[in-house]
C-alpha cells in the first residue's frame, strides 16, 4: 500500500458520505396524499390505514412504515450534519495517514544523510524508547549473528510508533514532517507549482477544514459558551460547500505534495 493509496481509500469513504448527504435530505414539502399511501400499502402489502412517512431525497424515495424506529424529520438537513462532520473528519484523517506513511517511509534513509534538517536534529524520542531499541539490537544481534543483520529495521518500527503519535495535519505539520525527511522549501515548491502569488488563501481554506475536524473530534462542534448557567446547546453550522470546498482543498495538497521528493 503506497502513501497515495492509503489516502484514496480514506478519501472515497469521506465522499461517500458527502453524497449520502447530498441524496438523503428531505426536500418533501406536503402530506402523503391519501390515494397514493393506500395504493403504496396494499402494495407493500401494509395495514391500508397504516401511518407511513415518506422522505423525498435527490437521489431516493424512502418509506417509513408504521412503528419505524427513523422518522421522517431524521432526514431533515440539520440532522444529517453528522453525516457532513463524519466526510471532514475522514478526509482530514486521510491527509494525515497519507504524511504519516510518506514520512514513516523515508525517515530512516533520511536520517543518514550527513547534512540533516533542523527539524532532523531536534528530533526527540522517549528514553524508554531508546532503550528499548538499544535492547532489541544487542538481541537481534545474538539472534542473528550469521545472518545479514538489520537493525534499521528495528529502529523503523519503534520510529513509526513515535511519529505516528504526532499529528500531521496544519500547513506548519505538513512541512515540519517533510523537513524530518529532508525535504524542505514545500510552501515554494508548491507555489511555483500553483503559480499563485501566494499560498494565503489556500493555507487558510486548509487550516479552516482542520479547525472544524478538530471542533468535531474533540468539542463534538458544540459552541462553547464562555459563561456558566443554562445556556441551550448549539452545534456550529456546517454547511455542504464548505466541507465540499475543505476536502477539495485537501485533495489538491496531496496531489501537489506528491509531486515533491
Amino acid at each position: 500500500m503506497t502513501p497515495r493509496d492509503a489516502f484514496d481509500d480514506i478519501m472515497s469513504r469521506a465522499q461517500r458520505l458527502l453524497a449520502l448527504y447530498d441524496g438523503l435530505v428531505d426536500t418533501r414539502k406536503r402530506a402523503i396524499r391519501r390515494d397514493w399511501r393506500q395504493a403504496f400499502c396494499r402494495l407493500m402489502k401494509w395495514r391500508v390505514k397504516g401511518s407511513i412517512e415518506r422522505v423525498d431525497g435527490r437521489d431516493a424515495i424512502i418509506v417509513l412504515k408504521e412503528g419505524a424506529t427513523l422518522k421522517r424529520t431524521d432526514f431533515a438537513a440539520e440532522m444529517l450534519d453528522d453525516l457532513l462532520r463524519s466526510a471532514l473528519t475522514l478526509a482530514v484523517s486521510a491527509l494525515d495517514r497519507y504524511v504519516h506513511e510518506r514520512v514513516v517511509r523515508k525517515i530512516v534513509p533520511a536520517l543518514r544523510q550527513s547534512k540533516q534538517t533542523t527539524e532532523q536534529q531536534q528530533l526527540e524520542i522517549p528514553a524508554h524508547i531508546a532503550m528499548e531499541i538499544a535492547d532489541a539490537v544487542v538481541q537481534d544481534r545474538r539472534v542473528k549473528s550469521n545472518r545479514k543483520f538489520r537493525p534499521a529495521n528495528i529502529v523503523r518500527r519503534r520510529m513509526q510508533e513515535v511519529l505516528h503519535q504526532r499529528p500531521f495535519q496544519s500547513w506548519r505539520q505538513i512541512a515540519s514532517a517533510f523537513a524530518l525527511i529532508g525535504i524542505g522549501g514545500i510552501d515554494g515548491k508548491i507555489q511555483a507549482s500553483l503559480r499563485e502569488a501566494n499560498l494565503g488563501a489556500f493555507k487558510d481554506e486548509l487550516n479552516a477544514a482542520i479547525r472544524q475536524r478538530n471542533q468535531i473530534v474533540h468539542e463534538g462542534d458544540l459552541v462553547r459558551h464562555e459563561r456558566t448557567g443554562n445556556a441551550c446547546v448549539r452545534k456550529h453550522r456546517i454547511q455542504p460547500h464548505a466541507v465540499r470546498s475543505g476536502m477539495d482543498t485537501i485533495r489538491k495538497l496531496v496531489e501537489e505534495l506528491e509531486k515533491i521528493g
